[in-house]
């Protein structure tokens, strides 16, 4: 999900307005049907790395090793993962197979809303709007087919509601963190180093937040740490909210200091 930076949201190129409809359909009888899943950049959400790391059945820290990249973008304070592609000469998706996406199950958000895009807005009031765009790739042909969508009616047809709620809650928590956060340690010193674990890799912040002092010095709700014993979702979510807390030192009404 992207940060719109724009002063107003007129005319901007490709978005779907509330009530407005597009024509979109994929299926393996178009004649582009899997080239979108060569040659990209295709960035990871903290919860993208989640449903694969769920869906591969494997840990988070494995998964960032074996199927990402990291970089580190200007202006940015944490490293971003990027999926790392085949080795062949159209770059192929890691996850694509002649039948289609081996992954579609939990493919990550990019992939599910294709071929619109996501942005959030602020306007001058700090109000956010979530806001849609159709911007497929030249190539594409199921622009053309007869289904018609709202973007609510999409969204439900891909399953991405929670996807969308999940990308949102870290996007307001991304918007805090810019080039300079860390101050001289940058952002391949400690603090951000915990915070990319926090957001990132759920099973070593578990490990953390139960094998730490944390819980000794913060007060949570018993059902709250229930929930992080086995619960990925809850365990991001708390991620997030302890980036505030703790790095960024915002107050929570999640987490409470002894």
């Amino acid at each position: 999900m992207k940060h719109l930076d724009t002063p107003t949201l007129d005319g901007l190129e490709g978005r779907i307005k509330e009530g407005e409809t597009f024509r979109f359909r994929c299926h393996s009888g178009l004649e582009c049907f899997n080239r979108c899943c060569r040659n990209l950049n295709l960035f990871l959400s903290p919860y993208d790395v989640l449903r694969l790391k769920q869906g591969l059945n494997i840990t988070a820290g494995e998964f960032i090793d074996q199927y990402t990249d990291a970089v580190l973008r200007e202006g940015k304070a944490l490293p971003e993962l990027l999926l790392r592609m085949n080795d062949d000469d159209e770059a192929t998706c890691v996850f694509l197979s002649e039948a289609g996406c081996t992954a579609y199950d939990f493919r990550p958000d990019t992939c599910r809303t294709f071929p619109c895009e996501h942005g959030l807005y602020y306007n001058a009031e700090g109000q956010k709007e979530r806001v849609l765009f159709l911007r497929p790739p030249s190539f594409c042909r199921g622009i053309h087919e007869e289904q018609e969508l709202t973007p609510e009616a999409w969204q439900k047809d891909q399953n991405a509601e929670k996807h969308n709620a999940m990308n949102e809650l870290w996007g307001e928590v991304e918007t805090l963190l810019s080039g300079n956060t860390w101050g001289a340690e940058g952002p391949k010193g400690q603090r951000a180093k915990m915070a990319f674990m926090a957001a990132y890799n759920v099973d070593d912040f578990r490990e953390f937040i139960f094998g730490s002092s944390l819980l000794k010095r913060c007060k949570i709700k018993s059902d709250l740490k229930m929930k992080l014993r086995r619960d990925d979702v809850a365990v991001m979510k708390f991620g997030f909210e302890w980036i505030r807390v703790f790095l960024l030192g915002m107050p929570s009404n999640m987490i409470h200091m002894k």
